[in-house]
Protein backbone atom coordinates (compact mmCIF):
# COMPACT_ATOMS: atom_id res chain seq x y z
CA UNK A 1 0.00 0.00 0.00
CA UNK A 2 2.28 3.22 -1.39
CA UNK A 3 0.09 5.87 0.63
CA UNK A 4 1.88 8.16 2.94
CA UNK A 5 -0.63 8.98 5.76
CA UNK A 6 1.45 7.04 8.15
CA UNK A 7 4.59 9.14 7.98
CA UNK A 8 2.80 11.95 7.45
CA UNK A 9 0.91 12.02 10.98
CA UNK A 10 4.05 10.41 12.39
CA UNK A 11 5.83 13.39 11.40
CA UNK A 12 2.74 16.21 11.94
CA UNK A 13 3.34 14.61 16.00
CA UNK A 14 6.77 14.85 16.09
CA UNK A 15 7.27 18.69 14.89
CA UNK A 16 4.52 19.49 17.40
CA UNK A 17 6.46 17.86 19.80
CA UNK A 18 9.10 19.40 19.52
CA UNK A 19 7.74 23.00 19.01
CA UNK A 20 6.43 22.95 22.23
CA UNK A 21 9.39 21.92 23.80
CA UNK A 22 11.45 24.48 22.17
CA UNK A 23 8.71 27.11 23.05
CA UNK A 24 8.98 26.15 26.65
CA UNK A 25 12.57 26.15 27.24
CA UNK A 26 12.49 29.38 25.61
CA UNK A 27 10.08 30.91 28.08
CA UNK A 28 11.00 28.88 31.17
CA UNK A 29 14.51 28.03 30.48
CA UNK A 30 13.70 24.28 31.19
CA UNK A 31 12.12 21.65 29.64
CA UNK A 32 9.41 19.36 31.76
CA UNK A 33 10.35 16.03 32.09
CA UNK A 34 6.65 15.21 31.05
CA UNK A 35 7.33 16.26 27.32
CA UNK A 36 10.50 13.67 26.75
CA UNK A 37 7.91 10.81 27.30
CA UNK A 38 4.97 12.13 25.44
CA UNK A 39 6.65 11.69 21.85
CA UNK A 40 7.38 7.60 22.57
CA UNK A 41 3.34 7.57 24.09
CA UNK A 42 1.71 9.46 20.84
CA UNK A 43 3.74 8.38 17.85
CA UNK A 44 1.86 4.80 18.18
CA UNK A 45 -1.84 6.84 17.90
CA UNK A 46 -0.62 8.81 15.52
CA UNK A 47 0.75 5.78 13.01
CA UNK A 48 -2.33 4.28 13.76
CA UNK A 49 -4.37 7.00 13.10
CA UNK A 50 -2.41 6.98 9.63
CA UNK A 51 -2.87 3.67 8.70
CA UNK A 52 -6.12 3.88 8.84
CA UNK A 53 -6.61 6.89 6.57
CA UNK A 54 -4.14 5.13 4.15
CA UNK A 55 -6.67 2.36 4.55
CA UNK A 56 -9.74 4.40 3.74
CA UNK A 57 -7.93 5.76 0.59
CA UNK A 58 -6.93 2.43 -0.60
CA UNK A 59 -10.26 0.93 -0.62
CA UNK A 60 -11.80 4.58 -1.93
CA UNK A 61 -9.56 4.32 -5.04
CA UNK A 62 -9.15 0.15 -5.68
CA UNK A 63 -11.62 -2.76 -6.39
CA UNK A 64 -12.33 -4.75 -3.28
CA UNK A 65 -12.36 -8.07 -5.17
CA UNK A 66 -8.79 -7.23 -7.89
CA UNK A 67 -7.02 -4.71 -6.22
CA UNK A 68 -6.55 -2.67 -9.35
CA UNK A 69 -7.74 0.71 -9.44
CA UNK A 70 -11.52 1.77 -9.43
CA UNK A 71 -14.11 4.00 -11.09
CA UNK A 72 -13.47 6.65 -8.74
CA UNK A 73 -9.75 6.53 -9.34
CA UNK A 74 -9.76 6.41 -13.43
CA UNK A 75 -11.64 9.90 -13.59
CA UNK A 76 -9.05 11.16 -11.42
CA UNK A 77 -6.07 9.83 -13.14
CA UNK A 78 -8.03 10.90 -16.27
CA UNK A 79 -7.57 14.87 -16.01
CA UNK A 80 -4.08 14.57 -14.86
CA UNK A 81 -3.03 12.46 -18.06
CA UNK A 82 -4.78 14.61 -20.09
CA UNK A 83 -3.23 17.49 -18.85
CA UNK A 84 0.30 15.87 -19.16
CA UNK A 85 -0.73 14.96 -22.80
CA UNK A 86 -1.72 18.24 -23.85
CA UNK A 87 1.76 19.96 -22.27
CA UNK A 88 3.86 17.31 -24.40
CA UNK A 89 1.49 17.35 -27.78
CA UNK A 90 0.83 13.53 -26.94
CA UNK A 91 -2.05 11.48 -27.96
CA UNK A 92 -3.15 8.96 -25.63
CA UNK A 93 -5.77 5.91 -25.17
CA UNK A 94 -8.79 4.64 -23.57
CA UNK A 95 -9.36 0.92 -23.61
CA UNK A 96 -12.60 -0.41 -22.35
CA UNK A 97 -12.33 -4.52 -22.15
CA UNK A 98 -15.26 -7.15 -21.60
CA UNK A 99 -14.64 -10.48 -21.01
CA UNK A 100 -16.14 -13.03 -23.55
CA UNK A 101 -18.63 -15.15 -22.63
CA UNK A 102 -17.92 -14.53 -18.59
CA UNK A 103 -21.56 -15.43 -17.57
CA UNK A 104 -20.96 -19.31 -18.62
CA UNK A 105 -17.93 -19.58 -16.41
CA UNK A 106 -20.03 -17.93 -13.25
CA UNK A 107 -23.33 -20.26 -14.17
CA UNK A 108 -21.00 -23.84 -14.74
CA UNK A 109 -18.35 -23.22 -12.31
CA UNK A 110 -20.33 -20.81 -9.45
CA UNK A 111 -19.64 -17.34 -8.80
CA UNK A 112 -16.72 -18.07 -6.57
CA UNK A 113 -15.02 -19.72 -9.29
CA UNK A 114 -15.67 -16.56 -11.26
CA UNK A 115 -13.73 -13.98 -8.58
CA UNK A 116 -11.05 -16.27 -8.88
CA UNK A 117 -10.74 -15.84 -12.51
CA UNK A 118 -11.43 -12.04 -12.75
CA UNK A 119 -8.27 -11.85 -10.08
CA UNK A 120 -6.50 -14.30 -12.77
CA UNK A 121 -7.17 -11.53 -15.44
CA UNK A 122 -6.72 -9.39 -13.48
CA UNK A 123 -2.76 -10.23 -12.89
CA UNK A 124 -2.28 -10.77 -16.93
CA UNK A 125 -3.60 -7.68 -17.67
CA UNK A 126 -0.80 -6.08 -15.39
CA UNK A 127 1.42 -7.83 -17.09
CA UNK A 128 0.45 -7.02 -20.56
CA UNK A 129 0.32 -3.22 -19.87
CA UNK A 130 3.44 -0.72 -20.17
CA UNK A 131 4.41 0.66 -16.39
CA UNK A 132 2.51 3.73 -17.29
CA UNK A 133 -0.26 2.65 -18.06
CA UNK A 134 -3.56 2.19 -15.35
CA UNK A 135 -5.42 -0.63 -15.19
CA UNK A 136 -9.14 -0.21 -13.50
CA UNK A 137 -11.85 -2.79 -13.21
CA UNK A 138 -15.16 -0.64 -14.62
CA UNK A 139 -17.60 -3.24 -12.96
CA UNK A 140 -18.57 -6.56 -13.06
CA UNK A 141 -16.51 -8.25 -15.79
CA UNK A 142 -15.32 -5.07 -17.53
CA UNK A 143 -11.98 -3.82 -17.43
CA UNK A 144 -10.50 -0.04 -18.44
CA UNK A 145 -7.34 0.47 -19.08
CA UNK A 146 -5.48 4.15 -19.58
CA UNK A 147 -2.57 4.02 -21.93
CA UNK A 148 -0.77 7.36 -22.11
CA UNK A 149 1.36 8.22 -25.23
CA UNK A 150 -0.13 6.32 -27.62
CA UNK A 151 0.69 8.08 -30.50
CA UNK A 152 0.89 5.26 -33.73
CA UNK A 153 -1.73 2.47 -34.27
CA UNK A 154 1.77 0.33 -34.04
CA UNK A 155 2.12 0.86 -30.61
CA UNK A 156 -1.99 0.07 -29.93
CA UNK A 157 -1.33 -2.78 -31.85
CA UNK A 158 1.68 -4.05 -29.46
CA UNK A 159 -0.35 -3.64 -26.53
CA UNK A 160 -3.60 -5.48 -27.46
CA UNK A 161 -1.41 -8.14 -29.03
CA UNK A 162 0.20 -8.26 -25.24
CA UNK A 163 -2.87 -8.69 -23.62
CA UNK A 164 -5.04 -11.29 -26.03
CA UNK A 165 -1.24 -13.08 -25.51
CA UNK A 166 -1.33 -13.08 -21.56
CA UNK A 167 -5.20 -13.96 -21.75
CA UNK A 168 -4.53 -16.76 -23.73
CA UNK A 169 -2.62 -18.41 -21.33
CA UNK A 170 -5.79 -18.63 -18.57
CA UNK A 171 -7.26 -20.62 -21.25
CA UNK A 172 -8.36 -24.57 -20.69
CA UNK A 173 -9.95 -27.08 -22.11
CA UNK A 174 -13.35 -26.29 -20.09
CA UNK A 175 -12.75 -22.65 -20.20
CA UNK A 176 -12.18 -20.37 -23.21
CA UNK A 177 -10.68 -16.88 -21.56
CA UNK A 178 -10.45 -13.80 -24.26
CA UNK A 179 -11.96 -10.48 -24.59
CA UNK A 180 -13.24 -7.85 -26.42
CA UNK A 181 -11.52 -4.55 -26.38
CA UNK A 182 -12.83 -1.51 -27.54
CA UNK A 183 -10.61 1.24 -27.67
CA UNK A 184 -10.72 5.48 -28.02
CA UNK A 185 -7.65 8.14 -28.88
CA UNK A 186 -7.56 11.68 -27.49
CA UNK A 187 -7.70 13.83 -28.91
CA UNK A 188 -9.03 12.80 -32.28
CA UNK A 189 -12.02 10.99 -31.04
CA UNK A 190 -12.86 13.52 -27.84
CA UNK A 191 -11.47 15.34 -25.50
CA UNK A 192 -13.58 14.60 -22.87
CA UNK A 193 -13.94 11.33 -20.42
CA UNK A 194 -17.30 10.54 -21.16
CA UNK A 195 -17.45 11.21 -25.01
CA UNK A 196 -13.72 8.61 -25.35
CA UNK A 197 -15.40 6.10 -23.09
CA UNK A 198 -19.12 6.00 -25.22
CA UNK A 199 -16.67 5.69 -28.01
CA UNK A 200 -14.61 2.75 -26.68
CA UNK A 201 -17.43 1.35 -25.58
CA UNK A 202 -19.31 0.80 -28.80
CA UNK A 203 -15.97 0.29 -30.56
CA UNK A 204 -16.11 -3.09 -27.99
CA UNK A 205 -19.73 -4.32 -28.62
CA UNK A 206 -19.26 -3.75 -32.46
CA UNK A 207 -15.98 -6.33 -32.28
CA UNK A 208 -18.04 -8.49 -29.40
CA UNK A 209 -21.10 -8.61 -32.45
CA UNK A 210 -18.16 -9.50 -35.05
CA UNK A 211 -17.27 -12.40 -33.13
CA UNK A 212 -20.26 -13.77 -32.20
CA UNK A 213 -21.17 -13.49 -36.12
CA UNK A 214 -18.14 -15.63 -37.01
CA UNK A 215 -18.80 -18.13 -34.34
CA UNK A 216 -15.64 -17.11 -32.30
CA UNK A 217 -14.85 -15.55 -28.84
CA UNK A 218 -11.25 -14.93 -29.64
Amino acid sequence: MNYKGRIVTSLLVFVINLIDIVINFLLDGSVNWIEYIELPLLLPIAWWIGKQYDKAKFYSENDPLTGIYNRRYVESAFAAIKTRSEQKDQRFAILLLDVNDFKSVNDRFGHKTGDEFLILITNQLKKSVRKTDIVARWGGDEFLILSPDIQHKEDLDSLLANIHHHLKQLSCNEINISVSIGSAHYPNDGKCFDDLLKIADKNMYQIKSQKKLRGTVG
